[in-house]
């Protein structure tokens, strides 16, 4: 496989590269080779998938979390738990053998989980089915990775699974831009104090096929996140570590565990303990907020709220809203934490907020 072993090669040049400052542009070319040759053999396999197996899964609700982990962790009996779905549990390993989906409902929101395949070394090259499953895995808006006290050393080793298929846990996409031209050659603009030289960056955009064009960075990346920069299959997904099964272990391990792993959620998925923490812990961390519409002269339906994500102005409550609109808004009015006062009139680009009732003017 030409693809293998020139990625395998590429990787052991690299290797005996020494890291210094004068072999930072060499190691750069070698890192946006690697990453390029990896993107061409996802493409090509893409083409050669004539059968197109794998695993569908239509996404449905308003956001949608995989739990990721290593066989029988519990996954199967979290997501009966948390939802009405009923995944086959049992006492052996790779009980899952395809994405089982189930809604759970929490605080008027439809978060779609999926129980997918357990993960084990090497999934991001393909071995038992780990393409398949992280190909779902990346669609969605959050990672679940579930343990035990038997894999916590598997941690770390799940998340390289991941960072090797593109996915960027609790990560952002670095703050630079590029804008591609006919012609010009490679014009850098640097707005940070930049450690990586200019030379080196000039060289990873090279590999990477970009000979004519302007790059502004914004802010100090690394050889990782410059790559990261100029590839189109990075996928930035929020990410928490759950500790299930801690019935099963003495407090004092459970009290040293928290100490040392402050961002991790605890729980018994068989007892149903501390699962109400979980859900809010999965609600806060997808971003998502409440919006109650309100009818002229009529009060709000505070049965049924439009889930949206953070941020969202009444430009893109209108956009989400299955209706079409006939002219422009006049106005909106706003009672809620975003509102300076009950009913404020407020434009289009307005912010808003958790529990915020809504009314459209045209």
């Amino acid at each position: 496989m030409p693809f293998e072993d020139d990625i395998e090669k590429t990787k052991e040049k690299l290797k005996g590269t020494p890291v210094n400052k004068s072999t930072e542009t060499e190691r750069g070319r070698l890192k946006a080779k690697i990453a390029r040759l990896k993107r061409e053999k996802e493409q090509k396999q893409k083409e050669s998938q004539a059968s197109g197996q794998g695993y569908a899964v239509k996404q449905r609700g308003d956001a949608t979390v995989s739990l990721v982990g290593p066989p029988s962790v519990g996954k199967s009996t979290l997501l009966n738990k948390l939802t009405n779905a009923e995944s086959e549990v049992a006492g052996y390993e790779f009980t899952t053998l395809e994405v089982v989906p189930g809604m759970m409902n929490y605080r008027g929101a439809n978060i779609q989980i999926l129980d997918v395949p357990g993960l084990v070394e090497g999934a991001a090259k393909g071995k038992g089915g780990g393409k398949q499953v992280l190909s779902v895995v990346r669609s969605s808006d959050m990672v679940l990775v579930v343990i035990d006290e038997n894999r916590l050393d598997m941690v770390e080793g799940i998340k390289n699974e991941l960072y090797g298929a593109g996915v960027r846990l609790n990560g952002r996409p670095p703050n630079m831009d590029i804008m591609e031209r006919g012609e010009g050659g490679i014009e850098l603009s640097v707005a940070c104090d930049l450690k990586l030289g200019e030379e080196t960056v000039k060289q990873v955009l090279r590999e990477n096929g970009f000979l004519n064009c302007k790059v502004i960075i914004r802010e100090d990346i690394d050889l990782e996140e410059l790559v990261d920069g100029l590839m189109d299959n990075r996928v930035y997904i929020p990410g928490l570590v759950c500790l299930n099964k801690t019935d099963k272990i003495e407090d004092t391990a459970v009290s040293r565990l928290r100490k040392e792993h402050p961002n991790w959620i605890f729980i018994s998925a068989e007892k149903g303990h501390n699962l109400d923490d979980l859900r809010e812990r999965l609600w806060e961390d997808l971003g998502l907020i409440r919006v109650y519409m309100k009818k002229r002269n009529k009060e709000p339906d505070m049965k049924e709220p439009l889930i949206v994500e953070a941020g969202s102005t009444v430009q893109e409550i209108m956009k989400s809203l299955d209706k079409k609109f006939t002219g422009e808004l006049s106005y909106a009015k706003i009672w809620g934490d975003s509102a300076k006062f009950p009913g404020q009139r407020v434009g289009e680009t307005h912010v808003l907020k958790d529990g915020d009732v809504v009314e459209l003017r045209f």
